[in-house]
């Protein structure tokens, strides 16, 4: 399989999966849980299932590449500086101004409340999603941000390769793909049924490792459009029948592994500049305000639209002025970390 230097495939993917996540919400926040609870139970339970594990599946092949690229230090560097300050301006924003204007509380009840203080957790990725007040007369109740539940599982994943790389098995591609092999199998074997509604752990989890694995084993791999057909059928196949739900983990991430490695033209969207973190962390907040705020944001198609259009918007506005800045420094902050790695390696060297 050709792993090229960053091929645009996987940003047009991203942008994608990104502006899916808005649409699926869309049908929540304007129509309430039972109406989208129903549409995860009829025919379009496996395309919705796809989203998430495909995100995880794409991620796990990136950051293979970062953690063979960089010591194990640096690797978990790069990803606090790639997550942590975008998701640290959302929720300020979340919290402090779209919270703080839209609670039916006093501003002082509001800034006192603990569901406040718990909300601001989500600075350092340990998420809340609620807010005292806010969106209090929607379905569920004070839900603010539907879509940074999974950062968790994100972060969770990268602490798990950082280890893998310390015990070498990520070095190892065949041992690494058994061990991808034998957990699929073990949530199988357990009897782990996937959830009617939503991604499980494991649905998360388990895309990843594979995407980890095919990285790894990018030599040995065919580059194969009737391949990449055959693994989106399985995976489509396997989301649609719950009880062998988890068996999908391979073929989710040769899917995305192989639309994200084409490399059609960029065009200025995608031109160096990554926006769909941004989109992905903003849209539900934004599009929970138009259903209350503007006209036409209770039908699905329009809060679609502002959804779209608001949280590009504050893509954009986050990776100029954020997220890209806070990169332009990670040679120094890579230093920095090294430095101090070599200074605790000294220290116990004298012990």
């Amino acid at each position: 399989m050709r792993a090229e230097n960053r091929p645009s495939g996987f940003d047009y993917l991203r942008l994608f999966l990104a502006i899916s996540v808005i649409a699926v919400h869309s049908v929540s926040i304007c129509y309430g849980m039972q109406i989208h609870l129903e549409m995860w139970g009829g025919p379009l339970h496996p395309m919705l299932k796809f989203i998430v594990p495909c995100f995880f599946a794409m991620s796990g092949f990136l950051v293979a590449g970062s953690l063979e690229r960089n010591t194990v230090p640096a690797f978990l560097t790069l990803r606090f500086l790639r997550i942590v300050p975008g998701l640290s301006v959302e929720t300020l924003i979340s919290a402090l101004l779209l919270g703080a204007l839209l609670t039916s509380l006093s501003l002082t009840d509001y800034f006192s409340h603990a569901e406040f203080w718990r909300y601001m957790a989500s600075i350092i990725g340990w998420v809340h999603i609620y807010l005292p007040g806010v969106f209090e007369n929607r379905s569920p109740p004070n839900y603010v941000n539907g879509s940074i539940w999974t950062i968790p599982f994100e972060l969770e994943c990268y602490a798990a390769i950082a280890a893998l790389g310390i015990a070498g098995v990520a070095k190892r591609p065949i041992l690494f793909t058994s061990v991808a092999i034998l957990a699929m199998l073990a949530f199988s074997a357990k009897g782990m049924t996937s959830p009617s509604y939503g991604v499980s752990h494991g649905e998360m989890i388990l895309p990843f490792m594979f995407g980890v694995a095919i990285y790894l084993l990018r030599n040995m791999l065919p580059f194969s459009f009737p391949l990449f057909v055959l693994s989106l059928t399985l995976s489509l196949g396997l989301f649609y029948f719950r009880v062998i739900s988890y068996l999908e983990a391979p073929f989710v991430a040769y899917s995305a592994t192989y639309v994200g490695l084409l490399n059609p033209r960029r065009v200025l969207l995608v031109r160096g500049a990554d926006y769909s973190y941004g989109i992905y962390i903003y849209a539900f907040p934004f599009q929970q305000a138009a259903f209350e705020l503007l006209p036409g944001g209770t039908f699905w198609f329009l809060n679609i639209a502002y959804g779209v259009l608001s949280s590009g918007a504050a893509a954009y506005l986050s990776w100029t002025f954020v997220e890209k800045r806070v990169l332009e420094h990670r040679a120094a902050a890579l230093s920095r970390v090294s430095k101090f790695i070599e200074g605790l390696r000294l220290r116990f060297a004298r012990l």
